[in-house]
Order: C-alpha cells, then structure tokens, then sequence
C-alpha cells in the first residue's frame, strides 16, 4: 500500500488517499487535482513533489 495527503505537499486541503501501487495512487491523485483544485494536467515538477511525499 502506498499513500499521499495533500498537506505533505503544502496544499491547504483535507485530501488523503491509499492504492495498492503507485500507479493506482497517480490515478487518484490526478483526478483530485482535476476536480478539486482544478490542476487538468500535472507538470513535472508537481509529479516529483508528489513522489518524494508518498509513503
């Protein structure tokens, strides 16, 4: 199992989430950055935040 919180990356929000691997985790989390922060397409650089704060 691998999880991500959008405080460990600094965004003001309440968002957690958990998958099986790391695919299934980018998945959720693209969609959440669609939807919720209005994000269509995550850059590089964001992907890499987001990597290093996944546990």
């Amino acid at each position: 199992m691998v999880s991500f919180k959008c405080k460990d990356i600094g965004m003001d929000c309440t968002f957690e989430t958990t998958a099986a691997n790391v695919q299934e985790l980018d998945e959720k989390i693209a969609q959440h950055a669609r939807e919720v922060h209005d994000i269509p397409s995550l850059d590089k650089e964001m992907w890499i935040k987001i990597h290093t704060a996944e546990k």
